[in-house]
């Protein structure tokens, strides 16, 4: 073989090789990450888990805001006819009779 092939030969060679530890490397960074990406994600599982509790609580709370709601329309609506009532009482002069 001549001198110019092996040179040819000897850098194509050198460019696998090199082409090839940039891409060890590239895999040894993602199994780095994908390793700090498991314990992050294992300590939002773990904060998952310690909030269950108060997240499976969530719609019996909105049923009893709901059913306090419910009331407070009744004693409005109460609260607005006993004050309509006694206007209209105090306009008809206070009389008892109709």
């Amino acid at each position: 073989m001549s001198a110019v092939t092996e040179n040819d030969l000897k850098e194509l060679k050198d460019l696998i090789i090199n082409n090839h530890r940039a891409l060890e490397k590239g895999q040894a960074d993602l199994k780095e990450q994908l390793t700090a990406i498991d314990k992050r994600l294992a300590i939002v599982e773990t904060r998952l888990e310690d909030w269950k509790p108060a997240i499976d609580k969530i719609p019996d709370l909105a049923e009893k805001v709901g059913e306090l709601k419910n009331w407070r329309q009744f004693v409005i609506i109460t609260i607005t006819a006993s004050i309509s009532g006694f206007i209209g009482w105090f306009l008809r002069g206070g009389n008892l009779k109709p």
